[in-house]
């Protein structure tokens, strides 16, 4: 079983690594001392977030298949695997590292198709995981329930969403060639909006279910979805003239915007592997149970 090996400790140590890495390479070029080391930047950045997601992927799909006779649990884990695998092949082909071989390659018209070609399936496939996930709690009989403060705050970040794609005057793709990049961005950015409303009733889900091993999984879902609408929002609203993209470009002023973007997608493999944690330890105990049990015949 890859959950007993992929661990949410070594997921926190890959996310420690990688931050302690870029920290290492960036602080001295900051402060002077030596350049800046783009290239070994890109290449950390552009494996962890391949690794990242693909930790995702692997272990949303071994959850997926403990869920045989939960179709609404499975559909679930099955749409963040598909939201993981579609985010794999985002890094790949967002990655800067084809700023090395292509000029201007990721504010280039062509990243641009591709990146929304990919993040619109991306996060449909994580709203309808959302989704699914919240109608599996609700068809057990959980008990959680949605209050107004929650419902209030979920209206609110959908109209900063709205105000954000009514007031901003181009977005990044806004005179794009391709008619399909022109279509896509604002829907992507639409739905980015309503995830990260939804993101707000796993918190509410999370809180209820208090300090569990499941409220964990919630809480670092509620993680990878709210920090992906934070820094959209903060890049469109401290940043009005420069262009708004799902991923920032790899420049100095912007090196805190990468790094947590870098954040968002560890949040996802945690979130997975917070989750196939729990069937790991629940195994343990099986089998401590049956020693016991093996024991107590045995004399």
């Amino acid at each position: 079983m890859l959950a007993a090996r992929i661990t949410p400790r070594v997921v926190a140590f890959g996310l420690a690594g990688e931050m302690l890495l870029l920290s290492l390479l960036y602080l001295p070029a900051a402060a002077g001392w030596t350049s800046r080391f783009r290239l070994t930047e890109a290449i950390i950045m552009t494996i962890a977030g391949m690794v990242a997601y693909g930790v995702a992927l692997l272990l949303s799909l071994e959850v997926a298949a403990e869920y045989r006779q939960a179709h609404w649990a499975r559909l679930a884990w099955l749409l963040l695997a598909a939201n993981a695998a579609i985010s794999l092949v985002k890094r790949s082909i967002g990655s800067p590292l084809f700023d090395f071989l292509m000029e201007g390659y990721r504010t280039s018209p062509l990243r641009g198709l591709l990146d929304n070609l990919l993040v619109v399936p991306a996060n449909l496939c994580l709203l309808g995981g959302l989704l699914a996930m919240w109608w599996a709690f609700h068809r057990i009989g959980l008990g959680f329930k949605i209050e107004r403060r929650y419902w209030a705050a979920m209206i609110g970040v959908a109209a900063l969403f709205l105000t954000l794609l009514v007031f901003r005057g181009s977005l990044s793709q806004g005179q794009s060639p391709y008619l399909i990049s022109r279509i896509m961005q604002p829907l992507g950015l639409m739905l980015l909006g309503v995830i990260s409303a939804f993101g707000l009733v796993l918190h509410a889900y999370a809180v209820q279910m208090g300090d569990g091993r499941l409220s964990a999984v919630m809480r670092w879902l509620m993680f990878y979805v709210l920090l992906r609408g934070v820094l959209v929002l903060l890049r469109g609203l401290l940043s009005p003239k420069l262009p708004l993209a799902l991923d920032i470009p790899s420049d100095l002023d912007e090196w805190v915007f990468d790094l947590l973007w870098q954040v968002v997608q560890w949040a996802a493999a945690m979130a997975a592997a917070c989750r196939a944690q729990l069937t790991v330890s629940a195994a343990q105990q099986l089998e401590q149970l049956r020693a016991a049990k093996a024991a107590v015949v045995t004399t």
